[in-house]
């Protein structure tokens, strides 16, 4: 199975794939989780298991620029 969401570029962006072998009539429910950074991979199996890929990065990024920031208000009430 393959899992992905439509967007423009990429166009298959948070692309997960999954293989699984499925008995005639069985039911499989799996779980799509898209990524928080659009070129990241997405995660596709069993719910309750995925995870976002690339939260850890957003935060990180989302910390350098508040620092950046105050920094520069900090500078600008001093100057």
């Amino acid at each position: 199975m393959e899992v992905w969401v439509p967007y423009i570029l990429p166009r298959k962006a948070g692309r997960a794939i999954c293989e699984i072998g499925v008995d005639q009539g069985a039911e499989v429910t799996l779980e799509y989780t898209a990524p928080t950074i659009t070129l990241a991979r997405g995660a596709l199996g069993a719910p309750g298991e995925q995870t976002s890929t690339g939260y850890s990065t957003v935060m990180i990024l989302n910390i350098v620029a508040l620092v950046v920031i105050l920094a520069f208000c900090v500078v600008g009430m001093f100057a």
